[in-house]
């Protein structure tokens, strides 16, 4: 296998030549994204749903991140190993009968699956483990980490330090790609990250001090990573389209050792040959407006660039998509219709199917609309499933302490009137 390294004028050289000028303008890296913001602005405005409720983009319509569904071949041995690994417990099940997955391209199919939940509070962040059971699962989870998709999802050892969850994926066969290490994701910050990969080969990363924080916050989820062929291009779409809003930018300037960070085991060219020199990227931290905490992590492989094409089946092992939840899936399905429509630029970007019933069993039924990203990476709608809960649970008035006057055991008992 020949390999391949850094060629004389590698990519995105004018990129870290503006953030140079911008460092000695003083105006600092994080105003390089004014890169995108400003061709994102250039759209204009990409459809006009203004007969629909909330605003042109889909932002006031995503309440939160539900999920990020990945394939496993064998559920059990799956919910075991994330149970040893990862900050995620079981929680609960998916088994609805065979019947069409029109979205998934899938004419019959049926499936059982586990939704794995973290400690945030008001249902935070999940992973949705998923083994097919007709069709049977098919191909491998990516191997690069520079391939084209979900590649890995990542999680906060915010309290348990990365060398206690190093030791807990040795132990539980997870088989990292490497101990933590640095990785500089700008130029003014550092951190340590390592990954590994589960039973079937998807990568999970753990990000966050490298020794126990005893008195930390818990460890958490914190939201997965996609690989995209045009940042920019992307961006665009993430942000007026699904109305996403950008958190931060990482995009340090100095081209670094692939093995910084611990992420994979390979790294290709686009035309699929191995590479072994240095890597460079920009990414853009994206946030459901409602849902700070589980972000996407879209990130362009600028130097070597991007490798590969997203999966084609909905049944291959590894990470296939990110659910979101949204408050009426037929007006996010018109929006979508209109601004995909009017859109420049998109590549893919397409709804798969129309809206569709899916009955997942002990879970319910669910109103869902898949579509896909300018690259073609899957990307999933459900509709929120509003409860008969009436508020918070009623407490037992204090004794003494009636509305405005004395009770007691719920009684008026005159004792406290006029008093304050």
């Amino acid at each position: 296998m020949s390999h391949e390294t850094p060629s004389s004028a590698p990519a995105g050289s004018s990129r870290r030549d503006f953030l140079k000028g911008a460092a000695v303008a003083g105006i600092g890296v994080t105003s390089a994204g004014s890169l995108l913001t400003g061709s994102a602005a250039a759209h204009g405005n990409v459809g006009s749903t203004s007969d629909l409720p909330g605003e042109d983009t889909l932002g006031g319509n995503i309440g939160k991140s539900l999920f990020y569904t990945i394939n496993v071949s064998d559920l059990d041995r799956a919910v075991d190993f994330y149970e040893k690994v990862y900050p995620v417990t079981r929680a609960e099940v998916m088994n609805g009968p065979a019947q069409a997955f029109r979205g998934l391209g899938i004419r019959r199919g049926q499936f059982k699956a586990r939704v794995m939940r973290d400690s945030q509070p008001f249902q935070g962040g999940a992973i949705l483990l998923v083994q097919w059971l007709d069709p049977t699962p098919v191909g491998k989870p990516y191997a690069e980490a520079n391939h084209v998709g979900w590649y890995r999802e990542h999680a906060n050892a915010s309290r348990t330090g990365q060398r206690a969850q190093y030791e807990a994926a040795l132990a539980a066969g997870g088989r990292p790609y490497g101990p933590p290490s640095a990785i500089a994701i700008r130029d003014d910050l550092t951190i340590y990250s390592f990954a590994l990969r589960d039973p079937d080969g998807t990568t999970l990363e753990w990000v966050g001090p490298v020794d126990p924080t005893p008195n930390g916050k818990p460890d958490t989820l914190a939201g997965p990573n996609v690989n995209c062929t045009d940042i920019v291009r992307s961006y665009n779409f993430y942000k007026n389209i699904l109305g996403l809003d950008l958190q931060t930018r990482l995009n340090p300037s100095k081209a670094q050792p692939a093995s910084n960070g611990s992420l994979g085991d390979a790294i290709r060219t686009p035309s699929g040959r191995l590479y072994t020199g240095d890597v460079d990227f920009d990414a853009t931290i994206m946030i459901p407006r409602t849902d700070g905490r589980n972000s996407v992590d879209l990130l362009e492989w600028q130097i070597p660039g991007a490798y590969g094409r997203p999966y084609k089946h909905a049944n291959n092992l590894g990470a296939v998509n990110l659910t979101w939840e949204v408050n009426d899936i037929q007006v996010v399905y018109k929006k979508l219709q209109r601004l995909l429509r009017k859109a420049r630029n998109i590549g893919e970007a397409r709804i798969v199917a129309p809206p569709e019933t899916w009955d997942l069993g002990d879970y319910g039924k669910r109103q869902v609309l898949n579509m896909l990203d300018p690259d073609g990476v899957m990307l999933q709608f459900q509709e929120r499933v509003y409860t008969k809960d009436t508020g918070p649970v009623a407490v037992p008035p204090v004794r003494g302490r009636g509305h405005g006057k004395g009770t007691h055991n719920g009684h008026d008992d005159g004792k406290h009137r006029g008093r304050r």
